[in-house]
């Protein structure tokens, strides 16, 4: 953002300099004193025209001609506009008639000289020695016969002795502004000409280049509707352009003989207009989603608004609303360049150049303000920022047509390799598609095991369920019969029902465990605990019940894992209940499935290359057949040597196992060999390792 604005400046400050490059550097300014100004030492071959600005003598209200003698006079400064006068003189209001009288000193060597009078918005007459010189329009006391008229002039007089009077009147009673507010130049005739002549080509060039490009992008809109931002932007440049040939050298007014001063300075007011309604529906067009269509209906509003009263009014009515018509465009201007920032940090394609065109344009429509407002001495910038504001959209609507035909591009070359491979893509199709039929198949084959296993979960839910409620069912209407007698055998019957009631409840709560796991309802208490301690714990925990089954255990910890040099410690971050409850699920099926004399081992091993801790459970059981391998994890498979269920009933504890394992972002495996043992093996993500000093 701040490199495009740099550039933006920069490239203002550029097309600043090549506008003002009216006279060669080391011009030596002078300026009048008392109504006289002295360029005796003016060298008109180096410095080009001398500005005839500074003190003038000003006869307020007063319509003198050469021979008149009158001393009354003021000094005021010129260029300056009658609107910044002492409000005493009656000028406020911009209207009214007077002279001015200013005598230049000059060194006699050239016979010929020239005046280069600039567009003054008003009627004027000028002498020069006492001879008439030039004329603008019907100068006259009061509005009914004065007549308005604009465009530069040249008068040429001759030299006198080394002396010049410029005697000039002005009168202003159809515009807001009167007075000279623009600056007189004198020099050599040939001079003036040169400078007349190269000031009209420009406003022709400017005007030619902007109605050359408005009608190219009309064009673009008719040969494709549906880029639209080209119809306003040309609207835009053909608004510009016309504004150009009815203001600075008026070459509207030049080219039509009698053409209305009253018709072209409402041409140049409605421009203004729809200049800014223009480029706004060009930007709208170019960025919909980022600007407001509420603000798009208010500013064609007020456009029309303000179209009308121009048409309907005298040119002193709406001339008096010029600040309005800048505010307007001011406002138009900024929310604009609002609307194109959004576009830019929304990534739009080509908001950046947009911005940067609009930024300059701007900042030369607000030089232009300053200039007709009188606030700062400059010159017209506006055509020559709208000219920047071309070649950006020149390069919008080549990136644009440049990624068309590099789409139209690919999408050649895709046919063309399309049409080549043709038979080879239709062999990959056919080979894909016969890929997707044997997944289909397997996958039907997959379903058809999981209605199977459907049917076996009802089969032994509603066998699980039943046949305990049936004993139990025995039991109490056995006692309840009374064959049951002596308290020794009821007490024995009590404790038979309450151990199928136990195992009932064990399933429910198995049951209700593994929906909570599956269902992702169930939140580990995670904390982080040393391997090797937690190993000694599971000792304890299990160790009793196998040695009074007639078996051994054997727990193992790899010595890199137990502890390290530096008196570090591994720790494993685990919920240890629930990973506990899965590796006693490991460990009662592996009892129930040894001999006396059997031999179960838990080895913790930390496999440093893959950042992963291993945890291993293995017996010398009987071990698992192996087309019962694949399913030992899946819910109620059972089968004598499945190992699916510690109790042997419910056959869903090894799915239980599985959830768990996988909640804490494990994975688990087994391996069996009939007759020999299982070994299940236990991944843990390297995420859940970590070394802690001191543990």
């Amino acid at each position: 953002m701040r490199r495009m604005l740099a550039m933006a400046i920069v490239a203002l400050f550029i097309l600043t300099g090549i506008s003002g490059c009216g006279n060669a550097e080391g011009t030596e300014r002078r300026s009048a004193e008392g109504g006289v100004l002295d360029l005796r030492q003016w060298n008109f071959d180096r410095w080009g025209l001398a500005p005839l600005s500074g003190e003038w003598t000003f006869y307020p209200n007063k319509l003198l001609k050469p021979s008149s003698s009158d001393n009354g006079g003021i000094a005021v400064y010129v260029p300056n506009s009658w609107n910044n006068y002492d409000r005493k003189l009656g000028y406020a209001n911009g209207t009214g008639y007077g002279t001015y009288r200013l005598t230049v000193l000059l060194d006699g060597d050239e016979p010929t000289m020239s005046v280069r009078i600039p567009n003054l918005y008003t009627s004027y007459r000028l002498w020069v020695n006492g001879k008439f010189a030039a004329a603008r329009g019907v100068v006259s006391t009061s509005s009914d016969e004065a007549e308005p008229m604009q465009s530069p002039q040249i008068a040429t007089f001759r030299s006198d002795g080394g002396r010049a009077e410029l005697l000039l009147q002005i009168s202003n009673f159809h515009h807001r502004r009167g007075g000279v507010w623009e600056v007189l130049e004198l020099g050599r005739t040939s001079d003036v000409i040169e400078r007349q002549t190269r000031a009209t080509a420009q406003t022709m060039v400017l005007f030619g280049a902007l109605a050359v490009v408005g009608m190219y992008h009309i064009a673009l809109f008719v040969l494709r509707r549906e880029e639209t931002f080209t119809l306003h932007f040309g609207l835009l440049c053909l608004w510009v352009g016309i504004r150009t040939i009815v203001t600075g050298e008026v070459l509207l007014l030049r080219w039509i003989p009698g053409f209305s001063w009253e018709v072209g300075l409402k041409i140049d007011y409605m421009s203004l207009a729809l200049s800014a309604l223009a480029g706004y529906l060009y930007v709208f067009e170019l960025f919909p989603k980022d600007a407001s269509n509420r603000v798009r209906y208010a500013i064609g509003i007020s456009t029309a608004v303000m179209c009308v009263f121009v048409l309907l009014f005298p040119a002193y009515r709406y001339t008096q609303l010029l600040g309005f018509f800048q505010l307007f465009i001011v406002t138009v201007s900024l929310y604009a360049v609002y609307v194109l920032i959004v576009a830019k940090l929304r990534k739009r394609e080509g908001a950046s150049f947009v911005l940067m065109g609009i930024f300059v344009f701007v900042l030369t429509i607000l030089n232009d303000m300053i200039y007709y407002n009188q606030w700062y001495r400059t010159t017209e910038l506006v055509p020559i920022g709208l000219f920047f504001f071309i070649l950006m959209q020149a390069v919008i609507i080549s990136t644009r047509f440049s990624g068309a035909l590099r789409k139209v591009e690919t999408v050649s070359e895709a046919l063309k390799e399309l049409n080549v491979h043709l038979e080879d893509r239709i062999e990959e199709r056919t080979v894909a598609l016969r890929s997707s039929n044997e997944k289909l198949e397997a996958s039907n084959v997959e379903l058809e095991k999981m209605e199977r296993s459907r049917r076996h979960l009802l089969t032994n839910i509603s066998h699980d369920l039943r046949t305990p409620m049936t004993l139990v069912q025995g039991y109490l209407e056995a006692m309840q019969d009374g064959v049951v007698k002596g308290e020794e055998q009821q007490a024995k019957y009590v404790r038979m029902v309450l151990g199928k009631i136990d195992g009932l409840n064990r399933l429910i709560a198995e049951l209700f465990e593994l929906s909570k796991l599956e269902s992702g309802q169930v939140r580990l208490e995670l904390r982080e605990i040393v391997v090797a301690e937690w190993a000694e714990s599971l000792r304890e925990y299990f160790g009793l019940d196998i040695e009074s089954r007639g078996m051994t255990m054997g727990i193992e910890v790899a010595e890199e894992h137990a502890g390290a040099p530096g008196g570090e410690r591994i720790r494993v971050r685990i919920d240890e209940t629930r990973m506990n409850k899965a590796l006693a699920n490991l460990v009662y099926n592996a009892i129930k499935h040894m001999p006396t004399g059997g031999r179960l081992e838990l080895r913790f091993r930390l496999d440093r290359k893959a950042d992963k801790l291993l945890l291993e459970v293995s017996d010398t059981g009987s071990g698992i057949e192996e087309e019962d391998m694949p399913y030992i994890f899946d819910r109620f498979y059972k089968k004598d040597k499945s190992r699916n269920s510690a109790g042997g009933g419910s056959g869903i504890g090894l799915a239980i196992v599985k959830e768990i394992i996988e909640l804490h972002g494990g994975v688990i495996v087994a391996e069996s060999q009939p007759g020999e043992g299982t070994t299940f093996r236990i991944a843990l993500p390297s995420s859940l390792i970590e070394a802690r000093p001191g543990g």
